[in-house]
């Protein structure tokens, strides 16, 4: 279980009033905890595979990854001495895996009724590991409260030792969130840093700006080819992008040739889980496209946008005597849209629009009882023609191990909205089980 993808509830936006259910929940959750500790590791694929505990890969709760599980991903699910070796592929309960999400969410949102519910965000199946001395595989199925099910995944080939080693992936990935380090890796609550899963400029209110849907909680088509030497890894993507219709993962859809790029550079720093990644990422897109037929050759006419982000992630943890570790992690990227001014409304920026976002996060895991508390600031400035176009988020929560198999958190975001001019409570209390 070395690799885990997974579904996020973003905040919702709300008027000022539900505080107090998420005060109550963390109260009546610490309580239990420290009423009664629990043992911490859940037992999933890896674990039994190598006959090992999960922390083996995770820290500090499952999905997120340390260092170890960071260097096991990126060789293709294999230990170094398992490097240029046969696979053993008769036991497939070492390549299978499952997860189940469970939630009951307060959502108090400003314009709209006051409403808790019960939610079933996540249903999901694995199958994953090394095939062969060279290849291995991902394969992802996954259902929410829908009925629809969304299967994905990719090849991944291996060349070279365990000292160094060349990586090409083929199939449908994601950018560099749930896949990355330093911030980029699975969050340890469950909602991602805002500034990596919404978009983050003004564009994407315009009616053909589509093309700006970007984000990179995003999954799409295409190959990355990596190089691995010691504890840092270079890696270029080129993807398909988003279609018109703002999806990276339809089936039709991209007529455009156009594709999208990812340069990245990421760097583990020590055992435990820090680390941080450089990134750049050039796209282009069109909003409505045409098919059309020039002199008898297929093309396409449309309003064509292109866009680039870049910054950086980085994740720092300190141990703290016995007791546990405090770790603190951050990012900030720049958004620059290229906008066609044959597509702009009235009162909307032409031409260029640069976005800026960060976030702060703190975390702190504390031993024995194996808790681990984070709070979370995020900043995105969408670049608007008008004063107050930010979106302020602040995240507050706790993760607690329950038995062998089963984790809870409990995690609260207000959500400032100044560009739409809605502020909003989201409170969730979830179960995930894994196995």
């Amino acid at each position: 279980m070395a690799q885990i993808a997974l579904q996020t509830e973003l905040p919702r936006r709300a008027s000022p009033g539900g505080a107090t259910v998420l005060i109550l929940a963390l109260v009546v959750l610490e309580a239990i905890v420290l009423a009664a500790p629990q043992e911490s590791h859940a037992i999933p694929a890896w674990a039994r595979k190598y006959d090992a505990d999960c922390a083996m890969c995770h820290y500090p709760v499952v999905p997120r990854l340390n260092s170890f599980g960071q260097q096991f991903r990126r060789a293709g699910y294999r230990t170094p001495s398992e490097f240029n070796k046969d696979q053993d592929l008769t036991n497939v309960g070492n390549f299978l895996a499952a997860r189940v999400r469970a939630q009951l969410a307060y959502d108090n949102t400003k314009g709209t009724v006051e409403r808790s519910e019960f939610r079933f965000p996540d249903l999901s199946l694995f199958y994953s590991g090394a095939l062969t001395r060279n290849f291995s595989a991902w394969i992802h199925a996954s259902s929410n409260n829908s009925t629809s099910v969304d299967f994905h995944g990719h090849v991944q080939g291996i060349y070279g030792d365990s000292d160094g080693f060349v990586s090409v992936r083929l199939g449908q990935m994601h950018m560099l969130q749930q896949e990355g380090v330093g911030g980029f890796d699975r969050p340890t609550g469950i909602s991602l840093p805002p500034i990596q899963a919404l978009t983050l400029t003004s564009t994407s209110t315009l009616v053909n700006g589509t093309a700006q849907a970007f984000h990179f909680d995003l999954r799409q088509k295409g190959v990355e080819v990596a190089y691995v030497r010691g504890a840092g890894r270079l890696l270029f993507q080129v993807s398909n992008g988003l279609n018109q219709t703002g999806s990276g993962t339809a089936n039709l859809g991209d007529i455009d040739p156009q594709k999208d790029y990812l340069v990245a550079y990421e760097h583990i720093l020590d055992e435990i889980a820090s680390g941080f990644t450089l990134f750049y990422y050039k796209g282009t897109n069109h909003g409505t496209v045409t098919p059309v037929l020039t002199t008898g050759t297929p093309t396409s006419i449309g309003n064509r946008f292109d866009f680039s982000r870049f910054g950086f992630n980085l994740s720092k943890i300190f141990p703290v005597g016995g007791s546990g570790f405090f770790e603190i992690q951050g990012g900030y990227i720049r958004s620059h849209d290229n906008n066609p001014s044959a597509v702009v409304n009235p009162g909307q920026l032409t031409g260029d629009v640069q976005g800026n976002a960060f976030y702060v996060e703190s975390q702190q895991y504390v031993t024995g009882y194996e808790l681990t508390f984070f709070e979370r600031y995020s900043w995105i400035d969408l670049n608007a023609p008008r004063p107050n176009s930010t979106r302020k988020d602040y995240t507050i929560g706790v993760v607690m191990p329950i038995q062998a198999r089963l984790r809870t958190t409990a995690e609260y975001t207000y959500t400032d909205n100044r560009f739409s001019g809605i502020t909003g409570h989201l409170a969730l209390l979830e179960l995930q089980a894994n196995w």
